[in-house]
């Protein structure tokens, strides 16, 4: 098999994967995305839609809604986990919350942990 560009052959030899990168966003409004300021990391669209993302890419594809057929496809472990498409038989990958939308901890550090994040908030700061 070959795949196109942006795509490489799953670990099964079956199918291709997507590996294309794009911006991930949290807001979209009239079918617009939203770019915060902050958000400049690049990351597949499993990462982004598994991980809370609304919208994905160049072209602003809207990710699936939790619960969803599609959504169980591309994040069949639920969230907080991608498997970039490389199939249920190989154990996910955690997504790093903190690198797909570093916005998440404002007045605070956030911490990457498995299937989650936390945040530190800075001293005076509360969580909300």
């Amino acid at each position: 098999c070959t795949c196109p560009s942006g795509y490489a052959l799953r670990e099964d030899r079956r199918m291709c994967r997507d590996t294309r990168q794009g911006f991930c966003f949290t807001e979209v409004l009239q079918t617009m995305c939203q770019m915060s300021s902050t958000n400049r990391n690049l990351v597949t669209k499993s990462e982004c839609c598994c991980n809370s993302g609304r919208s994905w890419g160049p072209q602003c594809e809207l990710c699936p809604l939790p619960g969803t057929a599609q959504y169980k496809k591309m994040c069949p472990h639920g969230p907080g986990y991608s498997t970039d498409g490389r199939g249920l038989s190989l154990p996910p990958t955690d997504i790093d919350e903190c690198k797909v939308l570093p916005n998440l901890c404002k007045n605070g550090q956030c911490i990457n942990s498995i299937g989650s994040f936390r945040c530190h908030c800075r001293l005076g700061y509360t969580a909300d």
